[in-house]
């Protein structure tokens, strides 16, 4: 069955909209390529019930999106959202008749919430940001009953076999990850998470005086491995030289501020708790010259491809990580500096030297301003607007 009156989109996410950079890029990107663009996210108190950001239709649910460390409160919140979603996508389809219904996880059941769109024809997208299996071992290890890993591992399975298609953010994570959890190979397709090149442009100056300055932005949780390092910059022993901003929210955002006085580092480090939106970002960043984008290693780390990275490569900016698998897929050693997370002492060395050799930042700054063009959103978007016409007809 299809409709009449053009070719429209729903995107549905458990996320803060302004500030998710993929949702953001697809949204747009649809709108771009002629696709009237509807998105359902979480409302958060204050916030209106629909709103309309460059032609994004935005309809808000009232659920307040959980961030914390116990199970049951995730889950809940989650269902709240499903519910929610359910009503709400089954009428807005009534009315607008979507082609296609793309949903991001997490949860990866969200898929479920379109069963009456799909019933009378639309296609379903299934976009998985990162395994919920091993998401959740990232964050709760070896504490928790393995049943919940099962059980999460059955609804990604079931998900992926209802929805018409499966999207993933890297090659890797596709061929090591979902292919082995079960998921068909030729069911996936990989729309990388690439930065917006439209937002996240190099500045025209880049200089290094005084203190080396480097910043975190994102999510505050503890797969990032925050106490590590911050006891790792609290033996750089010329710390006067050198300051760490951190930007974000989390469930590990109250734990961080006192590790941040306990190590003594008010001076060094400062813990902003707050979320920018995307378009925002930039004017920040320029101000760094160095990001920071740390992991604690496990399974899901390991195969994480981080935005904030790529958004700072667009900029020109040279990143402190890990060598991880995507990470070492996609970017040459010599765009990145790299450290060993097993060996806490290694970022100590790495900060130490970066502030007694500032040029090394401008040598990695040189190569990521040469190969800048490979870390793109444009590209991709080609990519999401071939699949969307494939699907739309």
């Amino acid at each position: 069955m299809r409709f009449p009156g053009g070719r429209k989109l729903c995107i549905v996410a458990y996320t803060e909209y302004h500030s998710d950079a993929r949702i953001l890029r697809e949204a747009e990107t649809a709108v771009q390529g002629g696709y009237e663009v509807d998105v359902i996210t979480p409302r958060r108190k204050g916030e209106s019930k629909k709103t309309t950001v460059n032609k994004v239709n935005i309809y808000r649910v009232g659920v307040q999106r959980y961030v914390g460390p116990e199970n049951l409160a995730y889950v809940l919140s989650y269902l709240r959202f499903f519910v929610r979603c359910f009503f709400r996508i089954s009428w807005l389809h009534i009315n607008n008749g979507y082609q296609i219904i793309h949903v991001n996880n997490m949860p990866d059941i969200l898929v479920f919430t379109t069963l009456i769109a799909k019933l009378s024809g639309a296609r379903i997208i299934l976009d998985i940001h990162d395994p919920m299996p091993e998401t959740y071992l990232a964050k709760f290890g070896n504490r928790k009953n393995r049943i919940w890993y099962r059980s999460l591992l059955f609804q990604e399975r079931v998900s992926a076999a209802y929805s018409d298609i499966v999207l993933t953010v890297h090659e890797p994570l596709k061929r090591d990850i979902l292919e082995k959890h079960g998921i068909k190979r030729e069911k996936i397709s990989v729309i990388k998470n690439f930065a917006d090149d439209r937002i996240f442009v190099p500045a025209d100056s880049f200089k290094i005086s005084g203190q080396i300055r480097m910043i975190f932005y994102g999510t505050i949780a503890e797969r990032f491995g925050f106490e590590a390092v911050l006891k790792a910059i609290s033996n750089v022993s010329s710390k006067r030289l050198f300051h760490l901003k951190i930007i974000g929210r989390g469930d590990y955002e109250y734990r961080l501020g006192r590790i941040i006085k306990g190590l003594g580092l008010i001076d060094t480090v400062d813990f902003e708790n707050i979320v920018y939106p995307l378009a925002q970002l930039p004017v920040i960043l320029r101000q760094y010259h160095l990001g920071l984008v740390p992991y604690n290693p496990c399974q899901a780390t390991d195969y994480m491809l981080p935005v904030k990275m790529m958004e700072l490569l667009a900029m020109g900016i040279p990143v402190v990580t890990i060598s991880n698998v995507p990470i070492s897929y996609y970017v040459d050693k010599s765009m990145y500096f790299s450290y060993n997370p097993r060996n806490m002492d290694s970022l100590t060395e790495l900060i130490e030297t970066i502030v007694n050799d500032p040029a090394l930042i401008l040598k990695k700054r040189e190569d990521i301003l040469i190969n800048r063009e490979r870390f793109i959103w444009k590209n991709e978007s080609k990519k999401y607007l071939a699949l969307l016409e494939c699907l739309s007809n």
